[in-house]
């Protein structure tokens, strides 16, 4: 296809020569040099044009490409496209676009730099294009997982070319047809894609989109008999009953039923039956299969048992209690008694704590003398007949003198009166019972506000939901002699729910309540009977197996009554536990074991005898911090013995161990804890209701966080023992205590206040009348202070009160005595002796005429106190107060004889000389008294005498004052208003 011909070139030479004069003359070869060198003439240029991408059709791009063989560039080249000049450039390529179908022809005439030309030229043929072929798929828009989809595809191709068809489903699935029906297995959305490909490759593509649904299972309604809420119970000897119903809107659907036991029905009918023939748990499952192959399944799960105790249900509530009674029997000792010495270990350390030897503290030397006592004995007060003479005599005046030294003050300054120890009361006989052991008997026995020892409770949860029922009558062999003759009535209701298929039910709910009856002594009429009844209330709600909460109770009743004897025993189990979060710790814990028997002879209206023993482990921690804001341990027996029936107790006893905890304000700390032990012995041997023998021995501990920083900074340790004789004629009593109250605030062991109290009292009766005739009693306390806690106590306080009681009546006794002494002591930082008061105290009193009201008394009480201001060791200050009244109505006819209220104080300022003698600096005296003579019942005397006698005295600046007031006033009539009142006076000063 390519030719060169000399005239060609001889023709184009000169046109070709300028062009390459004007390239040198450009590109500066000419006149480079000086010297030119000739160049052989080549004599000849060849090369071949080719085509880009072989084109054939008309929309192929036609790209020429001139490839050189010989000549020596650069080249001019002159481009024709079917003989026309199209392009003349130094490019050896040509773009000539697209052509029109037919046969053309590319020529290159190409002429190197020496001159030399040659042509090449391409002849090709370019054919009509071929066309695509066109496709579409017919598709529903929707369609159901598992049923048949029909499709179709038109596809052709206008050149008339054969075509290949193919249909992508997008599930992984493809297919070459026309049209056919395709199954998807899975919902969704699928884009389903045809493509139609000819000869030539060309292609056409189509796209439709499906949504499959979910296929709908078929329906499956399924009933059984039994028909209960969760797992089906059935008895060995029942069958259990199925049936079924269904409905598909695709076709027919057929049912199967798994019994669980390897047998099965395929296909089963709308009901059928089945007896099983060993105990055990089975899986029921009810298939339905429609006709898409989808199926709905009923899953249940049945129980299958000979006897109600065999129910896992049954053997869960066995282990649950046998588990707490074990807990509860170790448990109970531990908390109460850990080193198994028979005593509650909380209460040791006050059986140990020793008695308050207040003998030793008031009477060292043992001579029946209380030495504090001498400072009051001792005393000289100021004579004050040498006062009356210093005054002279009285002369009368019409109103009373308006002088200080007829006040208290002008003796006794203000702290040196009573002190707060002083005047509190006495500690009463019951005080350690009612700090510490009435707290502890009110815990014990006060109401456990649980549900769980309540069986109603378990019934009415029982009564929520839907249960299997068994009911069933049976007789019963007692007496052993192979006939059954006793007539037994059981009922059972079970409910054990599981709703997410885990393995472990949420809840189970078990009733099981027996009763039996037998007719004993054959007279027609049963008379001994039997009832049990045992609840369990479970609760897992997440279902791993450990419930948050289970509630458990056996109750069980043996009754022997005849209509004239009865006999009754009861026990009572009850274990109960809450862990809401199941962190491990509880919420609630209740174990309760109960033993009680009643016996009735039908003597009377009381029980013959009655017997209890209890033990309880009570946990409540609400808030569920771990400390429980009420815990307790408790084990309590009491036995009564009463033959006659008559009310009167011939025999008791009862013995009580308790611990109790409490967090009273729920800040995670236990505040209280009281711990008692009790045993009581009680013997009424002729039924008579009087005591003849009666002993009791306590002892107990309370410890309180007062002050809620966590630490038991209180602590209150009694022990003490009663006991009661009365063999008819001579009764005596006996009732003693020893209570210790201690003050740790910082909890070092070293207590900053402590107190100790020893009571002890005694009582006879010599005749048969219910009143005693003697009845004697003291208490001691010893109390004192060391806020600094250096082992030298600051304050100390004791004092010992004696009293005496004669002759017992109806409202009291005839003859009352009662005498206190005490000491208080107080001490600088030095540890030096600041001040010391005792006090001296006696009355006697009788009730005349047995109204209990005293007629006669007769009072003293003394005081000295002794302070030492400047700390050298001598008490340079020392008051004495003594306090006189009286009062005599003998016949006890409320006409008083006389009565006398009288007061003296007498103060002393001293000094220690160098010599070691003491002198009197200052001294202060002030005697008031009262005399009332023929006092009527409404309190009217008709003599008074009021007498005041004042003296003051400075022996440093030699001053002395004196004065003496009489008041006599006399009520004739005793109506109150006195017809005369004389005022006397006498007074002396120096100076005046």
């Amino acid at each position: 296809m390519t030719e060169m011909t000399y005239d060609r070139i001889a023709r184009r030479r000169i046109h070709t020569g300028l062009l390459l004069v004007a390239l040198m003359l450009g590109s500066g070869c000419l006149g480079a040099t000086d010297e030119i060198v000739e160049q052989p003439e080549p004599s000849v240029v060849t090369a071949d044009v080719q085509l880009e991408g072989s084109p054939t059709t008309a929309n192929d791009l036609i790209v020429a490409n001139a490839v050189i063989e010989e000549g020596t560039g650069p080249y001019i080249v002159n481009w024709r496209l079917d003989g026309v000049l199209v392009q003349t450039s130094p490019s050896l390529v040509y773009d000539a676009g697209f052509l029109s179908v037919g046969t053309h022809t590319i020529e290159a005439e190409i002429t190197d730099s020496m001159g030399v030309t040659g042509v090449s030229a391409v002849i090709f043929t370019l054919l009509e294009p071929n066309r695509a072929p066109t496709v579409s798929l017919e598709l529903p828009d929707e369609g159901i997982a598992g049923v048949p989809v029909a499709w179709s595809v038109d596809a052709s191709d206008p050149d008339g070319d054969d075509l290949v068809v193919e249909v992508d489903f997008s599930d992984g699935t493809t297919q070459r047809d026309l049209s056919g029906q395709h199954i998807w297995g899975e919902p969704g959305t699928y884009a389903v894609r045809v493509s139609a490909t000819d000869t030539s490759g060309f292609l056409a593509n189509a796209q439709e989109a499906i949504r499959i649904e979910h296929a709908d299972a078929p329906s499956l309604t399924v009933s059984t008999n039994p028909s209960p809420q969760g797992r089906i119970h059935l008895n060995l000897a029942g069958q259990l009953t199925i049936t079924t119903s269904t409905e598909d809107p695709l076709g027919p659907v057929s049912v199967s039923i798994e019994w669980g036991d390897g047998s099965m029905v395929d296909p089963a009918f709308t009901e059928e039956s089945h007896q099983y023939t060993e105990e055990d748990v089975f899986v029921v499952r009810v298939t339905a299969t429609g006709p898409t192959s989808i199926t709905t399944e009923r899953v249940f799960h049945v129980e299958v048992v000979s006897v109600a105790d065999d129910l896992e249900a049954a053997q869960l509530q066995e282990e649950l209690e046998a588990e707490a009674e074990e807990q509860l029997e170790t448990e109970v000792e531990e908390q109460l008694d850990p080193d198994g010495d028979g005593t509650v270990d909380e209460v040791t350390e006050a059986q140990q704590e020793p008695d308050y030897d207040w003998q030793s503290d008031f009477d060292p030397d043992g001579d029946g003398y209380y030495d504090d006592d001498e400072e009051v004995d001792d005393w000289v007060a100021t004579d004050e007949q040498s006062v009356r003479d210093e005054v002279g005599d009285e002369e009368e005046t019409d109103q009373m003198p308006q002088n200080s030294l007829l006040h208290e003050d002008s003796v006794v300054e203000s702290d040196e009166g009573p002190s707060e120890s002083e005047l509190e009361p006495l500690p009463p006989a019951n005080a350690a019972d009612a700090e510490v052991v009435n707290p502890i008997f009110d815990d014990a026995w006060g109401d456990v506000s649980d549900d769980s020892l309540d069986q109603q409770t378990y019934s009415r949860s029982i009564s929520q939901v839907t249960a299997t029922w068994w009911n069933d009558s049976f007789w019963e062999d007692w007496d052993g002699d192979g006939v059954a003759e006793t007539l037994c009535h059981r009922s059972v209701g079970v409910f054990w729910f599981d709703s997410d298929g885990i393995p472990g039910p949420e809840r189970i709910i078990l009733i099981r309540t027996l009763h039996c009856s037998q007719d004993r002594d054959g007279d027609g009429h049963d008379d001994f009977f039997f009832t049990r009844f045992r609840g369990l209330d479970l609760v897992d709600q997440n279902s791993d197996g450990i419930p948050e909460r289970h509630d458990v109770l056996t109750r069980t009743v043996w009754t022997w009554d005849n209509g004239t004897y009865e006999d009754v025993n009861i026990h009572l189990f009850v274990h109960a536990r809450t862990d809401a979060d199941q962190d491990g710790n509880l919420e609630r814990r209740v174990v309760l074991n109960r033993q009680q028997r009643m016996v009735d002879q039908g003597i009377g209206a009381v029980l013959t005898a009655y017997f209890s023993h209890t033990r309880l482990i009570l946990r409540i921690d609400a808030n569920d911090d771990g400390t429980p804001e009420r815990w307790m341990a408790i084990d309590h027996t009491s036995w009564v013995w009463d033959p006659t029936e008559d009310g009167n107790v011939d025999r008791h006893r009862d013995n009580l161990r308790a611990v109790v905890r409490k967090d009273t304000n729920q800040d995670g700390s236990v505040d209280v804890i009281r711990a008692l032990h009790q045993n009581t012995v009680q013997f009424d041997n002729d039924s008579n209701g009087v005591i003849e023998l009666q002993w009791t021995w306590r002892a107990g501990v309370l410890k309180v966080d007062t002050d809620h920083d966590g630490d038991l900074d209180y602590t209150a340790r009694m022990r003490g023992w009663d006991q009661h004789w009365d063999w008819g004629m001579v009764e005596y009593h006996i009732h003693r205590y020893a209570l210790t109250r201690t003050v740790d605030d910082d909890a070092d062991g070293i207590p900053e206040w402590k107190q100790r109290i020893i009571h002890m009292a005694n009582a006879t009766d010599w005749d048969f009348d219910p009143y005693l005739e003697q009845h004697e009693s003291y208490t001691a306390t010893l109390t004192w202070s060391d806020a600094d806690e250096d082992g030298h106590e600051e304050h100390i306080f004791r004092r010992v009160t004696e009293v005496t009681q004669l002759d017992q009546h109806a409202h009291g006794w005839s003859h009352h005595s009662v005498s206190t002494h005490s000491l208080e002591i107080w001490r600088d930082s030095n540890h030096d002796l600041h001040a010391m008061r005792v006090v001296v105290i006696g009355l006697s009193s009788w009730d005349n005429n047995s109204d209990g009201s005293q007629d006669t008394y007769d009072y003293l009480s003394r005081s000295w106190l002794a302070a030492d201001y400047n700390h050298d060791g001598f008490l340079e200050r020392r008051v004495f107060h003594r306090h006189y009244m009286a009062a005599r109505d003998d016949n006890a006819d409320g006409n008083v004889t006389f009565a006398v209220n009288s007061n003296i104080w007498h103060a002393r300022n001293l000094s220690l000389s160098s010599s070691g003698n003491i002198e009197v600096l200052q001294e202060a005296y002030l005697s008031h008294r009262v005399f009332e003579w023929n006092i009527n019942p409404q309190g009217h005397a008709y003599h008074t005498n009021n007498t005041w006698i004042a003296f003051h005295v400075d022996y440093v600046t030699n001053t002395v004052q004196g004065l003496i007031v009489t008041v006599i006033t006399i009520d004739s009539d005793q109506d109150g208003t006195p017809e005369s009142v004389t005022i006397t006076t006498g007074s002396t000063g120096n100076p005046p």
